[in-house]
């Protein structure tokens, strides 16, 4: 059964049936044909340049960490699988400016990846830290505090050791999110409540819709709570990493994300319809305007944060080797020359490892008045 969309402005409702899958939310093709509200091409505009912007932010990253893959492979897919994260969500948050009926698919994809980037998290621990068991052995047991965001605010909480079973904890707490938002996410989109924006859905899918919205977010908050506590546990041992930073730069999109989805777009639809506005133009109805602003802010926010976190996943996290030093020939290595009366320099000046005292005592044998005098100090380490 088609469902009905009643563009603003439009008296008659009849040319305004859409004959695409029955879903309340506008396509292109009645977007063009009913018009749109007078922001929507700036946004489609701005939007573009910035998710230009942050892809070519990104592809830089790329080759400045590629050089490190061969000897880092892990750390480097890591780190490059949490930057993405950003590019992720606002190259699917502008498609679904775009496309509106696509907003319930692509902000399913942003969030499952979401999910996926966490466990990038735990494993990058593991690679600064050698490995998983070389993990639980240097942290083993450490006393972790249990008030770790977001339930930091609870000191009245006790410490515990670090071990074996803390880990795996942990770990489930942060495994569980990929599971339940991949499963809830899917049953969600199948449903398809987030793209009626025209016509109210039955009070079951309703229901259903908050319970699954309400239980993926309290899932993101235990695997956060999971990585939380893993990297506090580790935090002494990495200070020199920044660890703290590199989760605080994406824990503040993501909650600021949350936050527009579930708080400001309600809290902005319940002000206008206790207002009794009806600000739907054209093909886009009230409700779906305020959504394409929200995507938009997500991008904004995406562009602003992206450049930070670059900064804190740089490529000083990989571990240098310097080279060691060959000498093939004499050639390589300083000639230093010394003639008349001129004092002789301590060898010590010039090669810094113990043998260098037994060189600067005079030779038996020699003397030290010669009239040209020619010292070749060979340092081969």
């Amino acid at each position: 059964m088609a469902a009905v969309v009643e563009p603003a402005g439009n008296n008659n409702t009849e040319e305004a049936v859409s004959e695409e899958g029955g879903e309340g939310t506008p396509s292109i093709s009645e977007i063009i044909r009913y018009g749109a509200p007078p922001e929507y091409i700036p946004l489609l505009v701005l939007s573009f340049i910035i998710c230009v912007f942050i892809i070519v932010l990104f592809v830089r990253a790329v080759n400045e960490h590629r050089r490190f893959f061969t000897k880092h492979t892990m750390q480097g897919l890591c780190t490059l699988g949490i930057v993405l994260t950003f590019p992720v969500y606002a190259i699917m948050y502008y498609s679904g400016i775009i496309v509106p009926r696509a907003m319930a698919k692509v902000t399913f994809l942003a969030e499952t990846y979401e999910a996926i980037s966490l466990v990038f998290f735990l494993r990058l621990l593991f690679t600064y830290m050698g490995g998983k068991k070389q993990t639980i052995g240097k942290l083993k047991g450490h006393m972790v505090p249990l008030a770790n965001p977001p339930l930091c605010c609870l000191i009245c909480l006790p410490h515990i050791k670090f071990g074996k079973k803390f880990m795996l904890v942990h770990e489930l707490f942060i495994l569980q999110l990929f599971i339940f938002q991949l499963i809830l996410g899917y049953i969600d989109l199948l449903i398809g409540i987030d793209d009626s924006h025209t016509h109210p859905a039955s009070l079951i899918e309703e229901t259903y819709s908050h319970y699954f919205h309400g239980f993926i977010l309290l899932s993101l908050l235990l695997a956060i709570y999971g990585l939380g506590g893993i990297y506090h546990a580790a935090e002494e041992q990495l200070k020199h990493y920044q660890i703290f930073r590199k989760f605080i730069l994406y824990k503040a999109f993501v909650t600021v994300v949350k936050v527009e989805e579930l708080l400001v777009t309600q809290l902005a639809m319940k002000v206008i319809d206790s207002l009794e506005l009806d600000i739907g133009v054209g093909a886009i109805p009230g409700e779906l305007r305020v959504h394409m602003l929200c995507y938009f802010l997500v991008i904004v926010q995406a562009a602003v944060i992206f450049p930070f976190l670059l900064r804190a996943y740089s490529t000083a996290d990989y571990p240098v080797t310097p080279p060691a030093l060959s000498v093939d020939s004499c050639t390589d290595l300083p000639m230093l020359e010394f003639k008349g009366d001129q004092p002789l320099p301590a060898v010590s000046d010039y090669v810094s490892f113990p043998a260098a005292q037994t060189l600067e005592g005079p030779q038996s044998g020699g003397s030290e008045e010669e009239e040209t005098t020619e010292i070749t100090v060979l340092a081969q380490c």
